[in-house]
């Protein structure tokens, strides 16, 4: 499938923690079972909103449909009247109507208790819930209130004049309200002539450094890793390092492409690039993973020869059910649209491909945290839906009290033997609370041990904190993946729903032993920030990356063949040994175990072809590879260059690419590339 670059309207979410799973979890299967009075009434004591129970005899239900709310005048901060009113138990959202054109007419839906007037009128709202089969339930309409407009307007000092307020008593129907007679105090004079927008005001600048006139945004933050040159296989024969499934980096660095920018060096992490296709790999026979690999000449260096090794891991055909907490940054960095828009389309795709054995939950953090609806049944479409379209970016950003919130909900709907995480929808600005990045890591370490994993889903462009996100991610028991249009977050949650939902392995960690007899120097290209110390392989108190249902990492090594070796290690015993290359081992627990379980599998030397010789994964991985190494800025080793890179994938036939799944993504991206 092709991804084009169109933003949409989408929504996601996700993430956070709780440390240990509380005593009230129990099977969804006992929860549903459970749909009456008594089982309403111990909901509610939670004080979180939850759909409307289908007893139309219950209590709960009775008094929702009698309960009435009073409107009262308001004003929305400085510059536009608004109404607000008293909440109503058990109502999800409000209906705000208003006879603008003479007529009441549905004006806006809300979560809040409050809603801003863009116009004059006489208003009322309506309380609106859904029951557990997604039928809505509508309340009693409020009283009426006439409401009288002023606009105001931004100066070109970037100042604004902040009006007197008073407040006339009307009477509309027999109910009292209020309205707003506010006088625009007269503004000062300005440095120039004109009025300016408020999105004038807050608009992004680009800075252009001069790179190819490509503009480059200042206020993005990535990670910075080393890059390990060359080791020797008789000094240092081990390579140790964590698995990673994440794919942001890549989509990333297509959108930063495909926008006319310059791409930020740090972004590129190879191993995103690669492991961002798939690669069509053998599944597992037996067992939890399968091993692929090819050994043939290095395209780039002709003193180096290239590894390639794939690591699949076994699919599922029975999915567990679902327990999801949407975790959404509805903070004001995240108003333009490829931010809050996108990440409710993209709540919306992945609500479609869940059943009413599944869970759906909203929390969303700004200023503060707010949980829109815990417990949703996964086939509740309409009422997710509905609640999606009412989120509105506003306020600061503090991430961590959104985090607690959604890791607690993720803990009262835990399903046993589930699939239960959080998917943390943000741009990763976050301004309250916590936000460097070793203290996010710090933070979200202690909630690995709560059985909820987590999912970051990045959005946005010219802010777009990857550090803390990857930070979240890779502390959290998580994955990281990067929104930039609509195809994208059908990709991640619905093409690769198993792989990014459900996992089958934690704590996936690779070592590589090569036999100095047969190999001089070797580098792991790419996993830069996957390193971990060669004691950690077998110490399973140290955290790694957990892999989901089908899903696979691709791995790539230059060598440089010995000419005259020592033994060591597993090979000193076998002297003079000259039929392996090196041996893999790969160390995984089962889910919600304490002990790791190892395979191993030997690269032997007569594997060797010639690089025509290869199959069309090895051919595809080392475009990929040689790209990502070029745009990061690695040309120290022999002659990359993404020009090169190009001429070898121009060669492969479609038949060929037909077989790697998102290839077409990678063509359109070489394209698109300024080299």
């Amino acid at each position: 499938m092709k991804l084009r670059r169109t933003f949409a309207v989408i929504a996601a979410a996700a993430v956070a923690a709780a440390s240990a799973v509380p005593a009230y979890a129990t099977s969804y299967s006992t929860y549903l079972s459970k749909v009456s009075d008594s089982e309403e009434r111990e909901v509610q004591t939670r004080s979180y909103v939850s759909p409307m129970t289908t007893n139309r005899n219950a209590t709960r239900y009775k008094n929702f449909i009698k309960a009435k709310t009073k409107l009262v005048q308001d004003s929305d901060y400085y510059w536009s009247a608004g109404i607000s009113w008293q909440p109503v138990k058990d109502a999800l959202l409000y209906y705000i109507y208003s006879n603008k054109s003479g007529k009441y007419k549905l004006t806006g839906k809300t979560t809040d208790t409050f809603f801003s007037c863009d116009a004059g009128g006489t208003y009322f709202v309506r309380p609106v819930t859904y029951d557990y089969n997604d039928k809505r339930i509508l309340g009693q309409i409020s009283n009426k209130i006439e409401v009288r407009y002023n606009d105001y307007r931004w100066y070109d000092d970037y100042e604004y004049e902040e009006a007197e307020e008073e407040y006339k008593c009307i009477t509309t129907g027999g109910a009292a309200s209020f309205t707003n007679i506010a006088a625009e105090a007269e503004a000062a004079p300005a440095a120039d002539s004109g009025s300016y927008s408020e999105e004038a005001v807050y608009s992004e600048v680009a800075i252009d450094d001069g790179w190819y006139g490509m503009p480059v945004y200042d206020n993005e933050e990535y990670s910075k890793y080393a890059v390990d040159g060359f080791k020797s296989a008789a000094q240092t024969p081990l390579s140790t390092f964590s698995a990673d499934v994440d794919t942001a980096s890549y989509a990333n660095v297509r959108r930063m492409v495909l926008n006319g920018n310059r791409v930020t060096p740090d972004a590129v992490r190879i191993e995103e690039f690669l492991n961002y296709f798939d690669y069509d790999y053998l599944q597992p026979k037996n067992g939890r993973f399968s091993v692929t690999y090819e050994y043939t000449d290095c395209p780039w260096n002709d003193e180096a020869k290239l590894l390639m090794l794939g690591v699949q891991a076994k699919d599922v055909e029975t999915e567990p059910n679902s327990n999801l907490v949407f975790l959404v940054d509805v903070s004001g960095s995240m108003y333009s649209q490829d931010k809050l828009p996108l990440v409710v389309e993209s709540l919306k795709k992945l609500t479609a491909e869940m059943t009413k054995k599944d869970r759906i939950s909203i929390v969303t953090y700004s200023g503060q945290e707010k949980v829109v609806i815990s417990g949703a049944r996964g086939n509740m479409r309409n009422c997710i839906g509905e609640l999606a379209d009412t989120l509105v970016a506003s306020g600061c950003t503090n991430g961590e009290a959104g985090i607690n919130m959604a890791y607690d909900i993720a803990a009262r709907n835990y399903i046993t033997d589930g699939s239960n995480r959080v998917i943390l929808a943000t741009d990763g600005d976050l301004n309250v609370g916590i936000s460097d990045k070793d203290e996010l890591s710090e933070f979200i370490s202690r909630k690995r041990g709560s059985g909820i994993y987590l999912t970051v889903l990045g959005f946005g462009t010219g802010n777009l904190k990857d550090d803390r996100m990857e930070a979240l991610a890779k502390d959290g028991n998580g994955n990281y993946h990067y929104i930039d249009c609509a195809e994208e977050a059908s990709k991640v949650l619905v093409d690769e729903r198993k792989a990014t939902l459900i996992t089958v392995a934690d704590d996936v960690k690779l070592q590589v032993e090569f036999n100095p007899a047969l190999v001089d120097s070797y580098r792991l290209i790419g996993y830069d920030g996957r390193r971990l110390a060669n004691e950690d392989f077998t110490n399973d108190a140290k955290d790694a990356a957990d892999i989901g249902a089908g899903q696979s990492i691709t791995v790539m090594y230059e060598i440089i063949p010995a000419k005259n070796g020592t033994d060591n290690h597993r090979y000193q015993t076998q002297t003079g040994n000259k039929t392996d290359i090196c041996t893999l081992k790969c160390r995984y627990k089962k889910p919600g175990t304490e002990k790791s379980k190892e395979f191993s599998v030997t690269v032997k030397a007569k594997d060797y072809c010639k690089y025509s010789e290869t199959g069309i994964r090895f051919r595809f991985a080392a475009c990929v590879t040689e790209v990502a190494m070029a745009l990061r800025g690695e040309k120290s080793y022999g002659d990359v260059s993404v020009k090169a890179a190009k001429a070898r994938f121009d060669k492969l036939s479609g038949d060929e690419l037909a077989k790697i799944g998102w290839s077409e993504d990678f063509g359109m991206l070489l394209e698109n590339l300024r080299y």
